[in-house]
């Protein structure tokens, strides 16, 4: 679970956090830290007792979108002894500190928060027919829902509803991460994305080769980005069961944006043709 603070900046960046990413903000995905009384520094004691029962609950990567007025480098000495005392209560935990040269950067905020990616909890629909609106509210700028994929998951006459949700989860927080996380940390990123798959029954595999994906006309391609004349292969999917009735089979076809830092579904829940189906 990932979570991000946002502490030391003037008043008015609030709001627009609000605007801009209402959701973070009403899950507990984002937390603001107000300035302590009239002054402009952040309440450190308001950040080390969430951050500490943060770290109870599980929480095992934090950002901290953090302004230090010049002169008060003893609360950036607090704030790391804070930020040990986390890591001595969870070894798993790690923490990125985020320092802005300005009080007033909401842009600079919301964009260190949007490539964090904090997770934003929402319940699960119990069908598909939200599925669009449920991927906008919990994964923007994480999981892109392709509107392919959106039309076939009208169609899906899939058992398990909560696996499909569950499976883009994973894409957007575990495989993310997978994707994003730096060398030194690589390992166990991929080691949590693999225990997250056994978790779910899961596999994550090519689809298909690119020689045998041209043979299939544009079955393993959309066009993207929406609106130009690019298209891009769905290179992975998820899959579960082998049985061809798509009551018991999934398949969630996907390819990895670098540019955007996001994962791309095109195509669920049901299996794609091949030449030999």
């Amino acid at each position: 679970m990932r979570i991000a603070y946002v502490a030391g900046f003037f008043k008015h960046v609030l709001p627009e956090l609000q605007k801009r990413l209402t959701h973070h903000l009403e899950s507990g995905a984002v937390v603001w830290i107000p300035p302590y009384g009239r002054t402009d520094e952040p309440n450190i004691n308001r950040f080390k007792g969430d951050f500490l029962s943060a770290v109870e609950r599980g929480v095992t990567e934090i950002l901290i979108c953090l302004f230090i007025m010049r002169g008060k480098t003893d609360l950036a000495e607090i704030v790391n002894a804070i930020i040990d005392l986390g890591k001595a209560r969870s070894p798993e935990l790690n923490v990125l500190v985020e320092p802005f040269k300005s009080a007033r950067d909401a842009d600079g905020v919301i964009r260190a928060i949007n490539e964090f990616g904090p997770t934003v909890a929402l319940p699960a629909p119990s069908d598909l027919t939200a599925l669009e609106q449920w991927v906008a509210k919990k994964h923007n700028g994480k999981l892109i829902l392709h509107p392919r994929a959106t039309d076939a998951a009208k169609k899906s006459i899939y058992h398990d509803t909560p696996l499909i949700y569950s499976a883009i989860d994973l894409l957007a927080e575990e495989y993310r991460n997978m994707r994003m996380a730096p060398v030194e940390l690589a390992s166990e990123a991929h080691g949590r994305c693999t225990r997250r798959l056994e978790e779910l029954g899961l596999e994550l595999t090519q689809s298909i080769s690119s020689s045998r994906a041209g043979e299939q006309g544009d079955d393993y391609f959309v066009i993207y980005p929406l609106g130009s004349e690019t298209k891009r292969m769905l290179e992975f999917h998820l899959k579960k069961g082998s049985d061809r009735d798509e009551r018991y089979s999934l398949r969630i076809y996907f390819f990895w944006d670098g540019e955007s830092k996001s994962v791309v579904v095109g195509w669920l829940p049901s299996h794609l043709d091949t030449r030999g189906t």
